[in-house]
């Protein structure tokens, strides 16, 4: 018969390598994205808060390939975004869905240097932004499976009214084959 004086060190050897273990595994990173929005939609004073994220690659007109990232107010059907933008082959196949009518979301396109090149703000029920050469990026992954960064800026509309962007990003980038047309 075994004492527990006996066993127990073979249980502490166990139990630092299973310790050691879980630590070496790799761990998937998690998809988040957040952010605000504060300012002007044509003539409509706004606050958003962008709560989901997706992202995917698609080629530009000089076919050079962007990272599109979308952030929005609420849950996004990702599965099915990414089945219309498979079937349809261009970016315009998530405006001609569903994904959008009821949600407030804002449309990144990053560059291969991580700029974000333009910036498209939708709000239901047809107010839109679309905005280009402001800001500041931070992109810190910018590879074909993954995107995280981040964009701000603090600026004044036409009109000279304040406007603020606060937006974070980090997401797998969805697998939709080749890069869709833009």
């Amino acid at each position: 018969m075994k004492t527990f004086l006996c066993t127990a060190p073979k249980f502490g050897l166990l139990f630092s390598v299973v310790c050691l273990s879980l630590q070496a595994a790799p761990v998937a990173a998690a998809d988040a994205g957040s952010g605000t929005y504060v300012g002007s939609i044509g003539s409509q004073r706004v606050s958003l808060s962008f709560k989901d994220v997706y992202a995917f690659r698609a080629e530009d007109s000089g076919k050079k390939q962007v990272t599109m990232v979308i952030l929005s107010e609420s849950p996004m059907d990702k599965k099915a975004m990414t089945a219309a933008l498979k079937k349809g082959r261009n970016v315009m196949a998530l405006s001609s869905g569903p994904f959008f009518d009821k949600t407030a979301f804002v449309q990144l396109e990053i560059d291969q240097s991580g700029e974000v090149r333009d910036l498209y703000l939708f709000k239901p029920p047809g107010s839109n932004l679309n905005l280009s050469g402001i800001g500041k990026s931070t992109v810190k992954v910018n590879t074909a499976k993954r995107v995280e960064g981040q964009f701000s800026s603090a600026d004044k509309n036409a009109s000279g009214e304040a406007r603020k962007f606060d937006l974070r990003f980090a997401a797998d980038l969805a697998d939709i084959g080749v890069p869709v047309e833009k």
